[in-house]
């Protein structure tokens, strides 16, 4: 049986208006992982630090066009998903009320489709 925990982000500072946490699975964080990846690519890092900056911008109450920052519906879920977006890099994140947003994980746009459809298993 897996066993899920927050860890506040440490890519998001920590005085924004909406507390940004990381899920973790196992003890592994997720987002940290998918990050890594990114790091080792080396090409995509840009794209993954402005995925982050929004994501810290909007929680701090400023809008970002659907382009970069949009609600993703239809997934039967009690908490609202949102997709930060920069290039082809994605990271998704849960918003529970009054606890804050959750950074479940990242994917590259061409696996959008399944990386969507993962996040709802968590």
């Amino acid at each position: 049986m897996s066993k899920y925990s927050l860890t506040l982000s440490q890519h998001i500072s920590t005085s924004t208006k909406i507390s940004v946490y990381e899920l973790c699975k196992n003890d592994e964080n997720l987002f940290e992982s998918f990050l890594n990846e990114i790091e080792k690519d080396g090409n995509l890092f840009s794209n993954a630090a402005s995925a982050i900056r929004i994501i810290e911008d909007t929680a701090n109450l400023n809008r970002r066009p659907r382009t970069k920052f949009r609600l993703i519906e239809g997934h039967k879920l009690k908490c609202k998903v949102y997709e930060a977006k920069s290039g082809i890099v994605r990271v998704y994140l849960f918003h529970e009320e009054k606890k804050g947003r959750i950074i479940v994980s990242g994917g590259l746009k061409d696996n959008q489709t399944k990386d969507i459809k993962n996040i709802k298993d968590y």
